[in-house]
């Protein structure tokens, strides 16, 4: 992009610095649980073809639905989402939106725990074992999606980061 190149849009450099080249990257996303998967899958690839510099996906709740991804794993990083549930409600709420699912282990989980620290709890953990499972898998990344208050992203990352 001419933005990367130092200029703008109609070819003026964009400051006086000795450098004024930008450093934009390209993100793409994909469904993992698109209800049309050979579509998702041909975007997907079109969107590689196209020079995205890494991918994003949905939260991931469970394994099943990155095994689709393999066969792009060696052409471009991924970012695999990791949503850090707070409570049965919350998890009820997420699994009525398109395009996400949590598998009914989880949801069994929360529903076990009659107490919201409980829940909170368990959520932390559920997000911080979805952490170490990507990274024995060795995928490039993961972004973790949490409440508006953030509370327990940094523990959710320790957790999920710690060797064991």
């Amino acid at each position: 992009s001419c933005l990367n190149a130092g200029v703008d849009f109609g070819g003026v450099a964009l400051g006086k610095q000795p450098d004024p080249r930008t450093h934009f990257t390209i993100g793409a996303g994909v469904e993992l649980e698109a209800q049309d998967m050979k579509r998702e899958l041909s975007r997907l690839q079109q969107k590689i073809d196209n020079g995205v510099d890494y991918i994003m996906t949905q939260p991931a709740f469970h394994h099943e639905p990155l095994a689709a991804l393999e066969k792009f794993r060696s052409q471009k990083p991924f970012l695999i989402g990791v949503m850090v549930l707070t409570n049965f409600e919350h998890a009820q709420r997420m699994a009525r939106v398109p395009g996400v699912v949590i598998p009914d282990e989880i949801l069994q989980r929360f529903a076990a725990l009659p107490n919201l620290a409980d829940q909170t709890k368990v959520g932390q953990e559920i997000a911080a074992e979805q952490i170490r499972w990507l990274v024995r898998e060795g995928w490039a990344g993961v972004y973790l999606m949490s409440t508006a208050a953030g509370s327990g992203t940094v523990e959710v990352l320790r957790a999920g980061l710690q060797k064991g």
